[in-house]
This record gives C-alpha cells, sequence and structure tokens, in this order.
C-alpha cells in the first residue's frame, strides 16, 4: 500500500472517531446538562404557597408551588425554560397573581423533581400532565391555563390534556430543528453528526427527534395559543414561531425585535405582560 493511501485512511478513522465522540458527548451534555438552581421562594416575595409533591406516570417525583388566591377564578400553570428551575421563573410569572392561582414546577431532573436526565420534551409531556391532573382535581371548576419558556413552552404545545389556552414563550417548532441548528457550526458537513444524534435518540428514547414536533401537535387543535419569540433568539432561532404559525394559522404571534432567547419580558416588559393578560382575559372568562 501506498503512503498516501495509508494516510488517507488514517485521517478517515480519526475523522469518523472524532464525529462519533462529539456526537456522544454533545448528546450526554443535552440530557445532562449543569443545572441553574436558585434558592428564592414565593416567601421571598411576601407570599404564602403550598409545596407538592407529584408523580407522574413513569414514576418521576414532580416538585412545585402552589400560590393560592382567595379573588382568583382560574389557574395558570407555569413551567420553566432548560437548564433552569421555577425559582427562575418565579419572578416573570408573578405578574399574573392574585387574578390567577399559580402552579409552578420543576421538570424531571431539573429543581427538587427526581430524574436522572432531561429528555428535551420527549417525556416531559408526562410532567405536564401530571400537573394538569392535579390542578382539575384541586380546583374542578376552574378554567385551566399553561404558560412555559422554551423547554416547558414547547412541552405544553404538545400536551393531549385539554386545557383552555396556551401562552408558549420561545418554543421551538420541531426537536429535529433543534438537532440540525446545534450542528450548524459544522455546515454541509454537519450531516454526519445530525444522523448519529438522531440515531442516538431512536437508541435511547426509542423515538426519532422528527416525531417531538410541537407544530405537528398543534396543527389540528382549536385550544388558544399564543406564541412569543425574540427576533434575534440564538438559541431557538425565531424561524420556530413562524413554523408553527404556518401549522396552525389560528394562533397569536407576537414577536419582539430586539430580543434573544428569554429576554421578551425583561427587554418589553410593559408589552409582554399586556399581551398575556389581555390574551388570557379573552380566554379565560
Amino acid at each position: 500500500m501506498s503512503f498516501f493511501f495509508i494516510m488517507s485512511i488514517r485521517v478517515l478513522v480519526i475523522i469518523i472517531l472524532f464525529v462519533i465522540l462529539f456526537s456522544l458527548l454533545q448528546f450526554f451534555i443535552s440530557v445532562h446538562p449543569s443545572k441553574y438552581s436558585e434558592k428564592t421562594t414565593p416567601k421571598n416575595y411576601g407570599l404564602n404557597y403550598e409545596s407538592i409533591i407529584l408523580t407522574t406516570s413513569d414514576n418521576i417525583k414532580i416538585s412545585g408551588w402552589l400560590i393560592k388566591s382567595e379573588n382568583a377564578k382560574n389557574t395558570i400553570i407555569i413551567g420553566h425554560g432548560y437548564p433552569f428551575d421555577k425559582s427562575n421563573i418565579l419572578p416573570v410569572a408573578l405578574f399574573l397573581y392574585p387574578d390567577y392561582n399559580i402552579v409552578l414546577y420543576d421538570h424531571r431532573y431539573f429543581g427538587e423533581s427526581s430524574g436522572h436526565i432531561s429528555t428535551l420534551g420527549i417525556k416531559e409531556v408526562e410532567d405536564v400532565k401530571t400537573v394538569i391532573n392535579y390542578v382539575n382535581k384541586r380546583f374542578p371548576e376552574q378554567k385551566i391555563a399553561l404558560y412555559g419558556f422554551s423547554l416547558s413552552a414547547s412541552t405544553m404545545l404538545m400536551t393531549k390534556e385539554k386545557v383552555d389556552a396556551i401562552i408558549a414563550d420561545s418554543p421551538y417548532a420541531n426537536l429535529e430543528n433543534m438537532v440540525n441548528h446545534v450542528y450548524s457550526m459544522f455546515g454541509p458537513f454537519k450531516f454526519a453528526f445530525v444522523e448519529l444524534t438522531n440515531l442516538l435518540s431512536i437508541i435511547f428514547f426509542g423515538v426519532h427527534p422528527k416525531q417531538i414536533s410541537p407544530a405537528e401537535s398543534i396543527k389540528n387543535i382549536n385550544t388558544p395559543i399564543l406564541i412569543i419569540h425574540g427576533l434575534k433568539d440564538t438559541q431557538i432561532p425565531v424561524e420556530n414561531a413562524y413554523a408553527l404559525k404556518d401549522s396552525n394559522p389560528k394562533i397569536e404571534i407576537i414577536i419582539f425585535k430586539d430580543a434573544d432567547h428569554g429576554q421578551s419580558y425583561a427587554l418589553y416588559q410593559i408589552q409582554y405582560k399586556k399581551h398575556i393578560k389581555d390574551f388570557l382575559k379573552k380566554h379565560m372568562i
């Protein structure tokens, strides 16, 4: 064999090993992200609350808080983003109190909930289902709205449970799109990384990422939906919001032009709150 042929084989082997090892590492980091947990509770804001522990159908313990309002006739279930917890989103959600009861929860793996991995929305639908069932039993006569951010927003759009409204801040339209976005740094060579990650998803979770699709889930539903997204979102590009709108033209969509991921509330607080309050008043009476 020629020297150049041997070197070509070695280079090819190195490239293949790099693709495999990098994809495995990225997959591991994605399902085992560093957790960002804050220690604040509703008590820090002068509010009484109940701590709740719920059990999903796959035996995951979901930790939550119920902030009950004597004035409330309906309840909002609020979910956090990845890789944060309910404490992180608490100060954002408080503008809905005391008009509504508020239930905040930690997705599996995060915060005070159990679970060894995050599945990026694949199994988190069970977390949302469990909290909805709790609220239905606790407040059987009340309407329920879901209000989520990033991971929880995407997951809430995929719930099959009946609710009266959904507010989704910065959701993805399809998990396969997110896999492609993660490896966009490799340009035309991302194909190998994407396909290997898709294979890992099938091996570990039994589903292809393209099957995890909020856009597909909302296609034929009549539940009122409000999508909020930042035009400059670098983590979940704004194209995801447009894809959701294309999937179901009936949904409402608001794009904040200067906002990156999760910045819409911080940069446009007055408009942000007004849009959500008006949306809820319209659909939660």
